[in-house]
């Protein structure tokens, strides 16, 4: 995997509904990273200058969250110094869990002792790895601003149109339906108000854009439904996080994105993990969204399954557009 060539593909997806100064930026100073790394191969003072890179990297990453995930303008933006908008993530529940642990290792780690003193230097591992820390933090971090964006257009476009906020809500109060069927309904109803967009746009449309696009759909329903995006339970001596845990009518669902062309035995292996999210948070309805959109109005289809484990009945539902 080119991970420099990953990232470039995510600056330039944001770029095409965010105008930036940093972006751009980003994505040189990585480059230039490297760069200097292959250098240091015959001249280990490169090595520092790989570290110095890497902050201003770090840097112009931390400012397109804080414009995008905090909200801010670009003059809100420019008047921060880095330590105040690095103040602000710790004290802000903002970033995602995985992204605030790279967010902390790089800023202590790195960040902070390269700035304050200026007799360090750097060898071929420390550059290797301060530079593969920036790549995964800048990498996650695009991931949740690409997210971000999709939810915030959704937002306004159920803002102004208020007919299919209305429907979301009609479906989320509907009398004799299970709390799964509810859900199962949103997401069809989901794909038919963005099927469109996403097929035309399907070589370049992400799966957390995706994402992004249902979690300001299905919020839109108001307080009858709860979402929390990326939960962390333990199983055993590790961590599990599901896409989303959402509670209809006091009762919780697991639900699970997928985008993929051939589903095959993805399917089952799909089923298998979500199983296990289930079982280590109680919860007996489980979904599974492909949402492939390989037509301009596809049709959807649901098919349930019904598991047993320990005297216990798991139900997942599968939905595919």
């Amino acid at each position: 995997m080119d991970i420099l060539k990953e990232i470039e593909q995510q600056v330039n997806s944001i770029k095409k509904v965010d105008s930036s100064t940093y972006l751009d930026s980003i994505f040189t100073h990585i480059d230039r990273a490297e760069f200097y790394y292959l250098q240091g191969k015959a001249d280990t003072n490169y090595f520092n200058d790989v570290i110095y890179r890497s902050n201003q990297a770090y840097e112009g990453a931390l400012k397109e969250s804080y414009k995008v995930l905090a909200d801010k303008t670009q003059d809100e933006v420019t008047r921060k110094t880095p330590n105040d908008i690095e103040k602000f993530f710790e004290t802000n529940n903002i970033f995602r869990e995985r992204v605030l642990q790279l967010f902390k290792n790089y800023r202590q780690e790195w960040r902070n002792k390269s700035t304050h003193d200026y007799k360090l230097f750097f060898d071929e591992n420390e550059a290797f790895i301060a530079m593969t820390s920036v790549t995964s933090f800048v990498h996650l971090l695009l991931k949740q601003i690409q997210e971000k964006i999709a939810f915030n257009t959704q937002q306004k476009k159920l803002e102004e149109e208020k007919e299919i906020a209305e429907r979301i809500k009609k479906i989320a109060v509907a009398k004799n339906k299970k709390p799964a069927d509810k859900l199962v309904d949103m997401i069809i109803e989901f794909s038919k108000q963005n099927s469109q967009q996403i097929f035309e746009n399907t070589q370049n449309i992400r799966e957390v854009e995706i994402m992004g696009l249902f979690h300001a759909y299905i919020e839109s329903a108001g307080k009858s439904i709860t979402t929390q995006r990326e939960p962390k339970f333990n199983v055993g001596s590790r961590d599990i996080r599901p896409d989303f845990l959402i509670e209809i009518d006091e009762e919780p669902i697991i639900l699970e994105f997928k985008r993929m062309r051939a589903m095959g035995s993805h399917i089952q292996n799909t089923i298998n993990q979500v199983l296990i999210y289930m079982q280590a948070t109680n919860t007996f309805s489980g979904i599974i969204y492909y949402a492939n959109f390989n037509e301009p109005n596809p049709e959807p289809k649901v098919t349930t399954t019904e598991v047993m484990l320990n005297d216990k009945k798991y139900e997942i539902t599968t939905v595919t557009t």
